[in-house]
């Protein structure tokens, strides 16, 4: 897996910004010409009102290359479906955290997702993002910030598929929990900007792997320092060795209905 990991317009006119956002998907991910059936994209994001993810999390900072763990518990629920001003139906989604498997959960925030013809669109701090696109392709790439792109950078290509689509997918073992293998999978990363992964001082990543008919399994962002500012202002590299970051990890490990 390589791991490199609307205009104002749009903004004030939210049905047309569905309709051409859908259709912009289709010409970002490029043009198809085979008849083949896919597979729906929401077998790798299925919502409905009562079901619930959780996600052991491990939140990893380095500092002077001493890293320091911090581990807790995220869950997802679906708690209400409704139509969103183009009659599209959207999903509200409560994650709440929680210490460990013995805490109480306490509700941290809320998400939107909604589950278009050819997108699974996200909103999240309000910001909207398209976390995976129809059909899922090998290699194929897409801008996640579709809904909310200038018009002079919607072309940009900033999430992709691995080619790995519809392989198999072990995770490590997590809260308590043995490692799992999900038989059907898709992966996709994310495309820095040099500033964040210039592959030589700084190395960051945004990767997530969906399974088959249970959604999101893994989901690791990371940004990592390996290099030293000498007292001349002159920088050491240190390949392989983090001077300075953070990471977190949530892998899912348990599914089910409230």
């Amino acid at each position: 897996m390589n791991l490199r990991f609307r205009s104002a317009k749009l903004v004030k006119d939210y049905r047309a910004l569905t309709v051409a956002a859908g259709l912009g998907l289709l010409f970002l991910a490029g043009c198809r010409h085979d008849s083949v059936v896919p597979v729906p994209l929401t077998d790798y994001y299925p919502v409905a009102v009562g079901t619930y993810r959780t996600y052991a999390v491990a939140d990893s900072t380095w500092k002077s290359r001493v890293v320091t763990v911090s581990n807790y518990q995220f869950r997802e629920r679906v708690t209400e479906q409704y139509a969103d001003a183009a009659g599209q139906p959207t999903y509200r989604l409560v994650r709440s955290k929680r210490a460990n498997a013995a805490a109480a959960w306490v509700d941290d925030s809320v998400l939107v997702v909604q589950v278009l013809p050819q997108a699974v669109v996200q909103t999240a701090s309000n910001l909207r993002t398209v976390e995976l696109i129809y059909p899922p392709k090998a290699n194929k790439g897409w801008n996640k910030n579709a809904f909310n792109a200038s018009p002079d950078t919607i072309t940009n290509l900033s999430r992709y598929y691995t080619s790995n689509v519809g392989a198999s997918y072990t995770t490590a073992p997590a809260g308590g929990q043995a490692a799992k293998t999900y038989p059907t999978t898709v992966a996709t990363y994310d495309i820095l900007s040099a500033t964040d992964n210039d592959g030589r001082l700084r190395q960051g990543g945004y990767q997530q792997v969906y399974a088959l008919g249970v959604g999101r399994i893994v989901r690791r962002r990371y940004s990592y320092y390996t290099n030293i500012t000498n007292s001349d202002g002159s920088q050491t590299i240190t390949p392989g060795i983090i001077q300075m970051g953070a990471s977190r990890r949530e892998t899912l490990i348990e599914t089910g209905t409230i």
